[in-house]
């Protein structure tokens, strides 16, 4: 989006900037998320408590638990962060669908991009609401982690019911997830190769 200068040419409108805890939330987040896919591409799950191979496969079990337990932690802070006034651009920027003004501009952005139109460095909608459903994916398969690790791994009194639930749910988040970071980097690829590259400085520090 573009706004008319005073000689009658368009001028870029910056879009939202990141304060920088949350820049530095978001980066700790992404780095989570990539060690735990790949961890989960390679450990053997045991069957329960000093049970199955000790090898190198359990290890990367053993390291996906306490990655999941700090990223549910980095997740508890960042929601904690986005609810207190200081956070920009703030909650509403990550679930903008709470605004009926905002729903609308999301849903123009879905019908451009359906139609292959990329939206423009300004047009935080959509992006913010691709980092809000992110992140409430990667909040929820790190809780279903922490409980699942607790019932199975720990003899939490957890019904077997509601683990085999959780379990379920906390496999479907990993697929989400996994849908998400393929899709979040081709759109990152997509928009560079489009010369919009200026998309990616929405992380970067003020001057």
């Amino acid at each position: 989006m573009s706004s008319p200068g005073s000689s009658g040419t368009s001028v870029n409108v910056a879009p939202p900037k990141y304060d920088p805890l949350t820049r530095w939330l978001h980066a700790a987040l992404a780095a989570g998320v990539v060690a735990q896919l790949a961890l989960s591409s390679v450990m053997h799950v045991p069957a329960g408590v000093g049970l199955g191979v000790f090898d190198w496969h359990r290890e990367a079990f053993e390291w996906h638990a306490r990655v999941g337990l700090a990223l549910a932690a980095v997740c508890a802070l960042h929601w904690l962060w986005l609810c207190l006034p200081w956070c920009h651009p703030g909650l509403l920027h990550l679930f903008p669908w709470w605004q009926r003004e905002a729903r609308a501009m999301l849903f123009r952005q879905l019908v451009n991009l359906a139609r292959l139109r990329l939206p423009t460095v300004s047009d935080s909608t959509l992006a913010g609401t691709v980092h809000g459903l992110g992140l409430a994916a990667v909040s929820g398969s790190a809780s279903g982690g922490i409980v699942n690790y607790l019932g199975y791994f720990r003899g939490a009194p957890i019904p077997r019911w509601v683990l085999h639930h959780v379990s379920q749910f906390h496999i479907t988040m990993g697929y989400l997830i996994w849908a998400f970071v393929i899709a979040h980097v081709g759109m990152a690829l997509l928009h560079s190769l489009s010369g919009r590259a200026e998309v990616l400085g929405i992380f970067r520090p003020d001057p």
